[in-house]
């Protein structure tokens, strides 16, 4: 039997479903009273069975809430369903008209009503001041001003559209260059500094009414000596006291290196909630066990007086006003939006036509960040789809070993198809990584024929090059943008 404590701790955990169906340890947790889930792009197959997924999780129980990280851009599980996609934050950013984001906040909260989702955990409105910073193509620029506007008017369009959002990743680790998932993001400014202009982007979010606000788990080491996600001055003083914030807190996903390493599992849910936060992301690989685990945790903790059940109980009763908002009509749907938000961002230079039958891609690959789901990006398809044979290189910083291999390819493939043969560089955030620095300097002295496909944060300049296209982003509108300009005659 289910006590009230005990529904009171499940109703704080957001575990992972981990596959397209209910798994059958599901509906028992969700009669004990589990908040809901967070839904990750291998839970998803296409638009009919994610609906189908949505409403039989739904049909458990009255206020399951399913959760989503639907950003655009690069960080999209909509693009999973089949003919949506919309720019990200930073091409966004970059056309700076408030105006056209909230149409797009409103057109991606349209068709999560459709699939049947409840909360977006989205936008992110870190300000990337670092220009090293991993998530900088998941920001509206860097410019806190700029990225205050553009939260107000993101938040604004989606909780129109009936979908909640949650502005992330508070306080902000735009400033750091380490991925959350990897290690603990170091944000050293003082508590001063965080209150003049630091947490501008997320007062823009709650002045616009944000339903919920996710902690990360940066260190702010002039604040507290523990991570955000577990730091009552960071959650409690400033983010509820200061800033006046009374709706929802989640916690980043607790699975993530950079609150595990500080605290397992059941030690993080118990720590995080107490601190302020309602809802525990336990992670994209958090199932039926650890949902045990962490409620047990908070079961405990409060038996033992470590947390008191008035935390739990107000975490609930905000959890309960997020999926309440009224859906807008279905009508106002455009699948046009995306493509001509991403025709009105690209930038060309020089000439970025391709005049040759057969075309060589040498991609760069970036350091995968697991926020983003499938690695899949560019342009191969589209070009192969347009009658081009296409070949491809693809170089980690786990396979390069000097532009040997580089050079090579260039060499066979014009040697086979001519050396009139077009060769494209396909790079996002090139600067980040030195060896892509090293390798694109020496392909511009020995190949400055070469066009260049640029599907990140500016950072390098390619003027070197014959043609050079900017798409700040890489969705699938985004690479149609870019195959758009290498095919034009």
């Amino acid at each position: 039997m289910t006590t009230e404590l005990n529904r009171l701790a499940h109703g704080v955990l957001f575990p992972a479903l981990g596959r397209p169906t209910v798994p059958n340890w599901v509906p028992t947790r969700i009669e004990a009273g589990l908040g809901g889930f967070v839904i990750f792009g291998r839970d998803i197959v296409d638009g009919p069975q994610f609906q189908d997924l949505a409403a039989q999780l739904h049909g458990l129980r009255d206020h399951v809430l399913l959760s989503i990280d639907e950003e655009g851009g690069d960080v999209s599980r909509l693009a999973d369903l089949g003919g949506f996609s919309m720019p990200g934050n930073r091409a966004l950013g970059e056309l700076d008209d408030v105006e056209l984001t909230r149409q797009a906040a409103y057109q991606i909260g349209l068709s999560l009503v459709e699939a049947g989702v409840d909360w977006d955990l989205a936008p992110a409105v870190d300000t990337a001041v670092n220009p090293l910073s991993p998530n900088g193509i998941r920001c509206f620029g860097s410019d806190r001003s700029l990225v205050s506007r553009h939260t107000a008017a993101w938040v604004s369009g989606l909780q129109a559209a009936g979908v909640s959002a949650c502005a992330k990743h508070y306080p902000g680790h735009g400033m750091s260059g380490t991925d959350a998932h990897l290690a603990t993001p170091l944000v050293d400014v003082s508590g001063e500094e965080l209150l003049a202009s630091y947490l501008d982007p997320f007062r823009a979010a709650i002045e616009a009414g944000v339903d919920s606000i996710m902690v990360s788990h940066d260190l702010v080491p002039q604040v507290d000596d523990v991570p955000a996600t577990i730091s009552k001055v960071l959650l409690t003083d400033i983010l509820r006291g200061e800033l006046g914030y009374d709706g929802v807190v989640i916690t980043d996903a607790l699975e993530m290196y950079g609150i595990a390493d500080v605290a397992p599992l059941p030690e993080a849910a118990v720590r995080a909630i107490v601190a302020g936060a309602d809802a525990l992301c336990l992670g994209s690989w958090a199932f039926l066990d650890d949902v045990d685990v962490a409620a047990a945790a908070l079961v405990e903790a409060v038996e033992s007086g470590r947390l008191p059940l008035e935390r739990l109980e107000s975490a609930n009763e905000r959890l309960a006003r997020l999926g309440t908002r009224p859906k807008a009509d279905m009508a106002e749907r455009d699948n046009e939006l995306g493509s001509l938000l991403a025709e009105k961002v690209v930038v060309t230079h020089g000439d970025p036509r391709v005049r040759s039958d057969a075309v060589l891609i040498i991609r760069l690959e970036p350091t995968h960040s697991p926020a983003a789901g499938s690695s899949g990006w560019g342009v191969e398809q589209l070009l192969r789809d347009a009658g081009k044979v296409v070949e491809s290189i693809g170089l980690s910083g786990e396979t390069y070993n000097g532009p040997g291999m580089a050079r090579a390819g260039v060499g066979e493939f014009r040697s086979e198809y001519g050396a009139d043969s077009q060769v494209i560089l396909l790079v996002r955030g090139a600067h980040r990584f030195d060896w892509q620095e090293k390798l694109i300097g020496e392909l511009q002295t020995q190949h400055p024929d070469m066009i260049v496909v640029d599907m990140g944060v500016p950072g390098v300049d390619y003027t070197g090059f014959a043609g050079w296209i900017q798409t700040f982003g890489s969705a699938r509108v985004c690479s149609q943008a870019a195959a758009c300009r290498l095919l034009a005659q």
